[in-house]
């Protein structure tokens, strides 16, 4: 019996050991993170960020590398990565956050299941702001809501035309917005020539130094900004309860800004390595210095598996605020 016994622990043990050693052996060569946006904006200067440091925590040290693959906030890479990208690894994604809202809010663009979309991490849970430039003499927010204007942004599946929409349609305002623009520096350089008058969508960061140029008039998501003034926070404005509702579901996405996504298919070895490899990285001195140099970025992780749960339940909601949702977001 003591024999048998031990047959059966060694066995055990041999099983685990194999496990171990089959986890151990992903090993990276290349990683692409590929972005959704252009040149200059916040998720391409984060992917940089990370380029500069994900590879030390992978196993094989591989090089890090960014290609920008802009189009429709981020919709269009959203598609390659769960349509055609390989799931070995060798490329991940920097998505906006509303991507895994994006089939309630336009099922017809967005034909796809959120809940394949496979998440490494994120790297901050700052609420976002609007922002309108001195210039535009708009710098309250009664006259945000009352003044006739443009606001920039880009694709409508984007959280630079959604916020906007959720402040136009749900309170209601006044200003006008326009699409096109490949990301938000693109949008910043447009404010400054006055071709419009701001954006939604920023994080306090991008403007901390530009509070001479800029105005920041609120807020959305849950939390404060840090080393901002006191901010009202759009969605509090909204006093019809279901598009309350709807409008606190669709700011809900900050609480996982600049996550970075794998494809789905992607070996369970292979995205348990990149998500202990983004963990490991947040906490690295080396890295904590670096991603304090671009402008106080404030590092606040959220782990994949916490983006994926967080998105699931979310995805509960009533069909009612769903269809509130939708239809802030037009």
């Amino acid at each position: 019996m003591l024999s048998t016994r031990l047959r059966g622990a060694f066995f055990a043990v041999g099983i685990a050991f194999a496990m171990c050693l089959q986890a151990q052996a992903v090993e990276f060569t290349t990683v692409t993170i590929k972005v959704g946006y252009g040149a200059g904006g916040n998720y391409d200067l984060t992917s940089r960020l990370v380029a500069r440091h994900l590879g030390r925590f992978l196993p094989g040290n591989p090089s890090v590398v960014v290609q920008n693959v802009p189009g429709g906030g981020s919709l269009k890479l959203t598609k390659m990565m769960l349509g055609s990208e390989p799931a070995d690894g060798s490329v991940i994604a920097s998505v906006s956050e509303a991507m895994p809202f994006a089939p309630v809010l336009d099922p017809a663009n967005a034909d796809f299941d959120p809940l394949s979309m496979q998440w490494i991490g994120s790297l901050s849970k700052e609420p976002s702001i609007c922002i309108t430039t001195k210039s535009s003499g708009i710098d309250t927010m009664d006259k945000f809501l009352q003044s006739e204007f443009l606001l920039g942004a880009s694709g409508k599946s984007s959280l630079t035309y959604i916020l906007a929409a959720v402040v136009k349609n749900g309170l209601p305002a006044k200003f006008g917005i326009v699409t096109g623009f490949d990301g938000i520096a693109e949008i910043m350089v447009a404010s400054e020539r006055g071709e419009v008058a701001g954006l939604c969508a920023l994080v306090y960061y991008n403007v901390a130094d530009k509070l001479d140029e800029f105005n920041v008039i609120g807020t959305f998501g849950p939390g404060t900004v840090s080393g901002a003034p006191a901010l009202p926070r759009f969605s509090d404005q909204i006093k019809d309860p279901v598009k309350h509702q709807a409008a606190v579901l669709i700011e809900s996405s900050r609480n996982f800004h600049l996550p970075l996504m794998a494809p789905p298919g992607t070996p369970k070895e292979t995205l348990d390595s990149l998500r202990r490899a983004y963990v490991d990285m947040s906490k690295d001195p080396e890295f904590l210095a670096d991603a304090a140099k671009p402008g106080d970025l404030t590092i606040n992780i959220t782990t994949g598996e916490e983006i994926g749960k967080f998105v699931a339940d979310q995805l509960k909601a009533d069909p009612a605020v769903f269809e509130a949702a939708r239809n802030l977001a037009k």
